[in-house]
């Protein structure tokens, strides 16, 4: 009975109130009308007599047909007639609307038209055109424009009423100014990221600038014009190479902006800003396979840990018959990882792999690893770093990707051999176990080695890992794996895709694998 009740109510609520999206009548059980209005502390009048604020509950209205009000400074008042039903009980939810008038802006320049692309700001929010509408009460309405200085205003906005406001801008003096690079140190022999020196800075006014590079002893060794400035943000990619288009030698050089306005603006004068960079063929930040949450070649983690403030993300797809498994799959593995360089000499990674099974189940396996560097390879030494991590298989010990149940602790190196090649070994032990954490006393011994070729746009990586079970009678799961990864990098791109293949031996027999990844380092 009640809701055949609240049906026909809501019809003829319908009919006689301006109902819109702002306001929703309910009936229930109960008896008596509450009031809730959004923001609340909104002013109730039922037939013209205050009754209080909302949220609003009473008790007593006489059944029948009466006026509501809802009153808030700086929102538009809410009217409507609504039946009060002789039983049950009334819920009326109203979202007031702001109340709001119009602001047209004229701009002007010495007392001309101006025509020129200019961005006008509402309490520091971006309009849309020139005339737009703004809430009742104290506005503050900015106009900026290249070139010009920044002109502002505060007026009163009353409701449903029209205010214009006249600009007149008048021409800024050029000032070169935030100029800031993108990273400390670059390595222009690698690829991507690590390869570009971006240079962001702003101007005021039109004007005119170059990139300037010095060494260590002042002598300019490159240079290069910005063109003319039209607008206020403004960028200079730099490979880290010479005049002749040579690579710089490893060392501090510093980058200079030098500018000056054009164009007639006022207190144009030649500025510069100098900022300290490091060029370092050693540097390698990646791209990096993480797929198994540790950073570094598809089997073997690397000593690197990354510049401060660099991180990298990657998902790629597999297909074939992956370590770890008896056979193919029917579906397409996939696996996502990120990895993050917080402080210099740390890094952090962590990556998940989904293998749609059998039957519509999902396989998941997650692992995460913490890597401490303490030496960077130099000379005929090599790079060392110890690394920890923790990973977990879904009723197995091996994930398509290499995610090992298990803690594992692993002593990456890694030797430079020249400008473009490293090698890279990284003995692990391994406690693990068939139900997704460790069950054996005994650790078992990773083996794993790698190759990796740099250059600008291609890098080519082989590796390879070996398993040693402590004593005959424990499962094997993957006795030996090896991979092959060709990674594409763009030029001047933070962009990276590879192309994976390998295979593995086991107890059963091998199998073979192959796919690809996109990631991104930053």
């Amino acid at each position: 009975m009640v809701k055949s009740r609240s049906f026909f109510l809501c019809i003829a609520l319908a009919a006689i109130l301006p109902l819109g999206a702002e306001t929703r009548i309910v009936e229930t059980a109960g008896s008596g009308i509450v009031i809730k209005s959004r923001p609340g502390g909104a002013k109730v009048f039922i037939d013209g007599i205050e009754r209080g604020l909302s949220p609003l509950s009473l008790d007593g209205v006489i059944p029948g047909v009466h006026t509501f009000r809802v009153t808030k400074d700086w929102y538009n008042d809410w009217t409507a007639q609504i039946t009060v039903p002789a039983r049950g009980r009334l819920e009326i939810f109203i979202d007031l609307i702001p109340a709001t008038g119009t602001i047209t802006v004229n701009i002007s320049e010495n007392g001309g038209d101006f025509s020129d692309a200019v961005r006008i700001f509402l309490n520091e929010i971006e309009t849309e055109g020139r005339e737009f509408t703004a809430p009742e009460g104290w506005r503050t309405v900015k106009v900026s424009a290249f070139g010009r200085q920044d002109a502002q205003k505060s007026v009163f906005v009353v409701r449903n009423e029209k205010i214009t406001l006249d600009f007149d801008l008048k021409r800024a003096a050029f000032e070169l100014g935030s100029v800031r690079v993108s990273r400390s140190a670059l390595n222009p022999s690698g690829g991507g990221a690590q390869a570009m020196l971006a240079v962001d800075f702003t101007v005021s006014a039109p004007g005119v600038g170059c990139f300037v590079v010095f060494d260590e002893h002042d002598n300019e060794v490159f240079s290069a014009p910005l063109g003319e400035f039209e607008r206020v943000e403004q960028r200079y990619i730099w490979d880290g190479r010479d005049k002749n288009g040579k690579i710089m030698e490893d060392g501090v050089y510093k980058v200079r902006i030098e500018a000056e306005g054009t164009g007639g603006t006022e207190g144009a004068a030649r500025t510069s800003v100098p900022l300290a960079v490091r060029i370092d063929s050693t540097l390698d930040e990646g791209p990096l396979s993480l797929a198994s949450g540790l950073a570094g070649l598809a089997h073997v983690p690397v000593s690197n840990s990354g510049t401060k403030g660099t991180f990298q993300v990657e998902a790629g797809i597999v297909l074939g018959k992956p370590p770890g498994e008896s056979r193919g799959f029917d579906t397409i593995p996939f696996s996502a990882g990120l990895s993050l360089s917080p402080v210099d000499g740390w890094q952090f990674a962590a990556a998940v792999n989904m293998r749609p099974g059998r039957d519509g189940a999902v396989v998941p396996a997650v692992a995460g690893s913490v890597k401490r560097e303490f030496l960077k390879p130099e000379g005929g030494l090599p790079g060392v770093a110890a690394l920890v991590a923790y990973g977990w298989v879904k009723d197995g010990f091996i994930s398509a990707f290499g995610i090992k149940s298990g803690l594992q602790l692993n002593a990456p190196f890694s030797w430079r051999l020249g400008r473009r090649f490293s090698l890279h070994a990284a003995p692990a032990l391994l406690w693990t176990g068939g139900d997704g954490y460790p069950q054996e006393p005994a650790p078992r011994v990773v083996a794993a080695g790698g190759l990796l070729c740099r250059f600008p746009l291609v890098s080519a990586v082989l590796s390879a890992q070996t398993l040693i079970t402590p004593a005959t009678g424990v499962e094997e799961f993957c006795r030996a794996a090896f991979s092959g990864e060709l990674r594409f990098t763009p030029p001047r791109s933070n962009l990276n895709i590879a192309l994976l293949a390998g295979g593995f031996f086991n107890g059963d027999g091998g199998g073979a694998y192959g796919g690809f990844s996109v990631c991104g380092l930053f």
